[in-house]
């Protein structure tokens, strides 16, 4: 019994000490070892979820990580860092930025452990993929000559649809195409891209649209500047005339074909002559001819009128009633031409007639030059500003000059 009882004493002993040495040996001979493996690249996976759910992986694009790993010396020799696969699973997220843990697994060296992985956890962001319908904007570049001006340009294609990441489409503020037309002078059908733009005049890029191309009709037009006449419908009441005459612009500007060069002048559309004694100034409109249209679409045009009511004088007077001016020396006009007689008929205004006199027709004739004989004669008049004469008879009038 104490033979049995020494076997076991010494047994344990025996553990005890290979114990030590094995722990001697694993401390001294293969201790345990760590190692910093830098820039792994960390995989994305389920990107495939990200678009059942209509988002958009925005940033970061790639990523790396730093892993610590210990074990065993002689592990550690084997130990191939290649091995090291990290990874993050995006299913599950949303929209916005959030923190997705950075999972490490080391293939098949199972006594090989992580110690540590930075960053622990990698940020995305994810923006939800949109479609945005957005105008088209024509811009044009360049200057047509003077002659000729722009029409309003036209395109079937009126608006893109934009499509991307929300934060990308949110970015474009407009949508352009740039139609040159530096030295044109006839309409034309282009073809011209389109470009998405920022506040900042910046192309946005990286989203997708349609259509990239739109195709438009730039109407190009002559240009005219032509006097504008008045016409009127109806007469005037009896005694009654249009004094004065004003249209403003007393020009305007013009566009159509290459004919309208030939165009003299535009008229009014016809105005009852009748309206403008209770309204004499008024805005009208313009007979255009066909395919001929403003300029300046909005521009007016205002006709003011002056209507007066006329009062008629007849006068008979003869010839020695008339002044005669610068009579030959030695001349004088013969006695039976000076008792023919003159019908004068003038109109004027009514406030200008009423008081009008015989004296105030300042009627004469000039003899300058004339020598004794028989000559035809103008008479001449100093009449007031306002009043015509409407008839004079004779007009020339005969005369005899003889010697005194």
């Amino acid at each position: 019994m104490s033979k049995e009882k020494n076997d076991l004493t010494l047994k344990v002993f025996a553990l005890i000490i290979a114990i030590v040495l094995w722990s001697y040996v694993m401390s001294e001979v293969n201790p345990y070892r760590s190692e910093t493996i830098r820039n792994i690249p960390v995989t994305f996976n389920n990107l495939e979820a990200l678009e059942r759910q209509g988002l958009v992986l925005m940033e970061p694009k790639e990523a790396t990580v730093t892993v610590r790993v210990k074990g065993r010396k002689f592990d550690m020799a084997n130990f191939d860092s290649k091995k090291i696969k990290a990874y993050v699973d995006l299913s599950g997220y949303g929209e916005g930025q959030v923190k997705v843990p950075v999972q490490v697994v080391i293939g098949d060296f199972s006594n090989i452990n992580i110690e540590r992985i930075e960053p622990s956890e990698i940020l995305f962001r994810f923006d939800k993929l949109i479609s945005r319908q957005k105008p088209v904007t024509i811009r044009t570049t360049g200057n047509l000559d003077s002659n000729y001006v722009l029409g309003d340009i036209t395109t079937k294609s009126a608006s893109v649809l934009i499509t991307g990441p929300r934060s990308w489409v949110n970015e474009v503020a407009e949508v352009i195409a740039e139609v040159k037309i530096d030295g044109r002078k006839e309409s034309a059908s282009l073809t011209v891209p389109v470009k998405l733009v920022d506040d900042e005049g910046k192309e946005v890029r990286g989203v997708r649209y349609e259509p990239t191309v739109i195709d438009v009709d730039i109407p190009i037009y002559r240009k005219v500047t032509v006097p504008i006449e008045l016409q009127t419908e109806n007469q005037l009441p009896e005694n009654y005339e249009i004094t004065n005459i004003s249209i403003n612009p007393s020009r305007i500007a013009l566009k159509g074909d290459n004919n309208i060069v030939y165009l003299a002048s535009v008229q009014t559309k016809p105005i009852d002559i009748n309206e403008l004694i209770e309204n004499p100034t008024m805005e009208v409109e313009l007979d255009l001819p066909p395919n001929i249209s403003l300029v300046n679409p909005n521009e007016k045009v205002t006709v003011s009128v002056v209507i007066e009511e006329t009062l008629r004088k007849s006068f008979e007077l003869s010839l020695r009633d008339i002044s005669i001016r610068n009579l030959g020396e030695g001349l004088k006009i013969a006695d039976d031409d000076l008792s023919k007689t003159i019908a004068i008929t003038l109109k004027g205004s009514k406030d200008l007639m009423e008081n009008f006199t015989e004296e105030d027709l300042g009627i004469f004739i000039d003899l300058n030059s004339f020598k004794a004989g028989e000559h035809k004669v103008y008479f001449g008049f100093n009449l007031p500003t306002g009043i015509i004469i409407e008839e004079i008879n004779p007009q020339p009038i005969d005369i005899r000059l003889i010697n005194d």
